[in-house]
């Protein structure tokens, strides 16, 4: 190893290190209110140093990933690394960290922010199952403090959701890491698709628990639930956290394992192609999840009136188009490269938007005190920069071209197309469900925009002020994103997506052939999307027209009342039901053996006392 590896493999330890020393020799002397911002001031120092090292790895991580082993911790050790495949998430981390700790308005515990800051980096570099299954469940723990930390009753019945389905998803996830090691004899992140071929039924329990749990971290449908209910009570920094990064580690814990764990080997996969068809079926799920998901979310959203609630449906609904992506690349197998950089491109784009999207509805809440979009309008003449921000985000979402949507969701598109031309004809209506959903968003951020920004504002805000310089500056760095990489969305294709791709079991011919050097800017996509646009205009029409944007499912196809309040009454009530019936009986049976032995005590003590 040469002395700039040297240098670059020792920087992240030593930043970490320094970083703990300083917290617990500055932490005293900043517990007054006045000292806070020397706090949160060394807390952005910290991730800005973090994120810098992170980035000048780029040129190492050509030749090999730089790696940290601790060989002897729980006695298997663990590992952690950077690489091509989390590189991009990890300067992802840092950037939403800073924008959001630069953006906040609210109170917020910086010893929780940096707690889940770190949880998050540790989960995107572990090397090994174990070390992301235990950082996984940190980032999960203190985000969920972040959530509720001086918050009301009302808003910690909310995070009960999340936490309840964060411990289920955690639970499942170990256990399916338990299983794997009692059958593999390894906790790494390793091509295990011939193991999992030898292993019969076994192999499906694993893939199911893998999926569930972390499908339930990345809201998936049935388990999305515990979004919008936790969304309405958070602050609105931990929402663009959450959504911006919290399910994205869910996904990409998806990601790694259905593009390493079931996936063959490269040296393998050529002579024994019978090692796919597990990866097939687990994809096939994967998608419809993915489908149902996009669909279920955007309708949802639709139907909301918090702007809270319906940015949290929507980040359902768009990480939907990630797991169907997923689901693609499990599925086609060495084909599925458009899957696989599709669902990474889009959790990176999706990042970007909503989080802006989140900031945009703080601001408008800090100004206003209002969340209900059918109380607000006529805004933008008090917040044009926040219109302008806001229009920028959305129409990212909504997939405008030169807006950072439209690559992610046009590679998605075509591998979905992929999926029914290579695979299973039913996939010819998951295509066409994803272009209405598509047309949903249209229609969705329609009505966001429209009822904050335009027409004439329900109630008096001649009074508010406008927008907040210091809050628009961090908004304004994502919305800068958002347009440059619409405008130039070869870049990360090139220098990121397809390196990390062609460092997988897929095949290069393949990515050569369909992938690289991809135009963006045909006319048979570009097409598409007017026609997605025009659709969505239409439905925002209709549903005014005939008030469809207050309609709500039925009671019964509810999924928090499916999946969350059975557990949650189970949890609750087979306690109190082994008291009643079994502890009762044990205290009384203790009570009358106690009532026995001090009667006989006391009888003894009596007869000695005659015989004295």
């Amino acid at each position: 190893m040469n002395i700039e590896s040297s240098l670059l493999k020792a920087g992240l330890p030593s930043i970490v290190i320094l970083f703990a020393v300083l917290e617990v020799l500055v932490t005293p002397f900043t517990s007054k209110v006045k000292y806070k911002n020397i706090r949160r001031h060394i807390v952005m120092f910290f991730i800005v140093l973090t994120t810098a090292y992170v980035a000048i790895t780029y040129g190492e991580l050509q030749n090999a990933p730089i790696s940290y082993e601790l060989s002897n911790l729980f006695g298997v050790g663990v590992t952690f690394k950077i690489d091509l495949f989390n590189y991009a998430f990890i300067l992802l981390a840092g950037l939403l960290w800073l924008v959001v700790g630069f953006y906040n308005f609210e109170k917020i515990n910086y010893l929780f922010y940096t707690i889940t800051y770190i949880s998050t980096l540790g989960t995107l570099m572990a090397g090994d199952l174990l070390s992301f299954f235990l950082f996984f469940e940190v980032m999960t723990f203190s985000s969920y403090a972040l959530m509720v930390l001086n918050r009301g009753e009302e808003q910690l019945e909310a995070a009960s959701a999340y936490i309840y389905m964060g411990i289920i998803g955690g639970l499942s996830i170990l256990s399916a890491i338990l299983m794997m090691y009692v059958y593999t004899g390894t906790f790494q992140w390793t091509n295990l698709a011939m193991e999992f071929n030898n292993m019969g039924v076994a192999k499906y329990f694993i893939a199911i628990l893998f999926i569930a749990g972390f499908g339930i971290k990345s809201a998936m449908f049935p388990f999305h639930f515990w979004a919008p209910k936790t969304y309405e009570g958070a602050p609105f920094a931990v929402n663009a956290l959450s959504s911006g990064m919290f399910m994205k580690v869910g996904a990409y814990g998806m990601l790694r394992v259905v593009s390493v764990l079931f996936s063959a080997d490269k040296s393998i996969a050529s002579v024994t192609e019978g090692i796919w068809r597990m990866s097939e079926q687990i994809g096939f799920v994967v998608i419809w999840l993915g489908i149902l998901t996009m669909a279920v979310g955007v309708f949802m959203a639709l139907q909301q009136g918090n702007m809270k609630r319906m940015l949290a449906y929507h980040s359902v609904s768009q990480m939907g188009y990630v797991i169907m992506g997923i689901g693609v690349a499990a599925y086609l197998g060495f084909q599925g490269p458009m899957g696989f950089i599709g669902a990474i491109y889009h959790m990176i784009n999706h990042s970007l938007f909503k989080v802006l999207l989140f900031m945009v509805a703080g601001l408008v809440y800090m100004r206003t005190r209002e969340t209900d979009m059918y109380k607000l309008g006529g805004l933008w003449k008090k917040m044009p920069i926040t219109a302008i921000l806001c229009l920028i985000a959305a129409l990212g979402i909504t997939g405008m071209p030169l807006f950072n949507g439209f690559a992610s969701k046009s590679i998605l598109h075509h591998a979905i197309i992929e999926a029914y031309e290579y695979g299973h004809p039913s996939f010819k209506y998951a295509e066409l469900i994803f272009k209405l959903v598509s047309a949903g968003t249209v229609c969705s951020f329609i009505k966001f925009f429209s009822f904050i920004f335009l027409g004439e504002p329900k109630q008096n805000y001649d009074h508010i002020k406008g927008d907040h310089t210091r809050m628009v500056e961090a908004m304004s760095i994502l919305a800068i994103l958002i347009i440059a990489i619409g405008m130039r969305p070869d870049i990360l294709m090139d220098k990121l997506f397809i390196p990390t791709a062609l460092s997988m079991s897929f095949d290069p011919a393949f990515i050569e052939k369909y992938i690289v050097d991809m135009n963006f800017w045909n006319s048979k996509d570009l097409i598409g999307m007017v026609g997605v646009y025009f659709l969505g205009f239409g439905i925002f029409i209709l549903g005014l027209k005939y008030h469809l944007f207050h309609l709500h499912l039925p009671r019964w196809l509810n999924a928090e009342n499916v999946v969350y309040r059975p557990v949650t009454d189970f949890c609750e009530d087979f306690p109190k039901y082994c008291v009643q019936r079994y502890e009762n009986k044990m205290i009384s049976g203790d009570v009358f053996i106690y009532a026995i032995l001090l009667t006989t005590v006391v009888g003894l003590l009596v007869i000695s006392g005659f015989h004295a």
